[in-house]
């Protein structure tokens, strides 16, 4: 898939990239990070947890296809997931 098809894909209501599970973990400061499972294999949305910005995780041929995206987009794929559980 070309980036400018995951781009076109990820800007519907059916988006490509959906998170299938979450495991939270508390911090070493007693904050609370998070880390999520996608639909695409070695695709991770995560939050270490220390104050930083909620990030995608996994090699870049992976993904590169959702590099688009904002940290409030994937905030936005999480509560989707949460609402749904």
């Amino acid at each position: 898939m070309s980036t400018i098809e995951g781009i076109i894909r990820q800007n519907t209501d059916n988006p490509l990239l959906k998170v299938t599970s979450i495991r939270y973990f508390e911090t070493n400061k007693g904050l609370v990070g998070y880390q999520c499972e996608t639909n695409i294999d070695g695709v991770q949305i995560c939050n270490d947890g220390m104050g930083g910005a909620t990030y995608l995780d996994g090699e870049f041929k992976s993904t590169k296809n959702f590099e688009h995206l904002s940290e409030w987009s994937l905030e936005d794929l999480i509560d989707k997931y949460e609402n749904n559980s």
